[in-house]
């Protein structure tokens, strides 16, 4: 399967991963674990460099049955972060967006240059109709970068998700084709 290779600027490239990644990943994962504990319910789950292989293989999956993709974030050369679709949702012509960033880059606009590629190219190139993006209520970073981008803030969804023991409340955010203007 053909990697998607995507230059975003001088310093930031999305790269779909490949199970080589694995290490890298799991690495990444490992030195940011707490600062990410506090949005991702995924990280108990993921220990060992398996554990990325098992994800890596879930996303090549995904794209290989034209469900959407999921890229490594690199900045200035290195594996930073991730951002991409969850599965789309293909009766209904719309997608949902994850993304996460190592807490030393963040700041940078780095996400939000990300969150608009793969808006850009849910409606250009996988003509979808519809983007949203799930954040944590007090997750103030990344509502900004909803915000930032001009998406609809479509309400609170309350106990969304059980982060670690605590239910936590949700904002739902979405743009649709029609009213991006990227």
């Amino acid at each position: 399967m053909k990697t998607k290779h995507f230059q975003l600027n001088d310093d930031i490239v999305l790269r779909t991963y490949q199970l080589t990644d694995a290490p890298e990943l799991i690495a990444l994962i490992d030195i940011n674990r707490e600062y990410l504990r506090e949005w991702l319910p995924w990280l108990d789950q993921n220990y060992q460099v398996e554990d990325s292989e098992k994800f890596i293989q879930f996303t090549l999956d995904q794209l290989a049955q034209d469900l959407g993709f999921i890229c490594g974030i690199y900045f200035e050369g290195k594996l930073v972060g991730s951002c991409g679709y969850h599965m789309i949702d293909k009766s209904n012509a719309s997608v949902s967006l994850g993304y996460w960033l190592a807490e030393d880059k963040t700041g940078k606009g780095i996400v939000t240059r990300c969150v608009k590629f793969f808006i850009d190219y849910a409606f250009d190139h996988l003509n979808l109709n519809k983007v949203v993006i799930q954040v944590g209520e007090k997750n103030v970073a990344s509502r900004a970068i909803c915000e930032r981008l001009s998406l609809v803030n479509e309400g609170l969804e309350r106990d969304a998700e059980n982060l670690y023991g605590e239910y936590v409340n949700h904002i739902r955010y979405s743009v649709l084709k029609s009213e991006w203007a990227g």
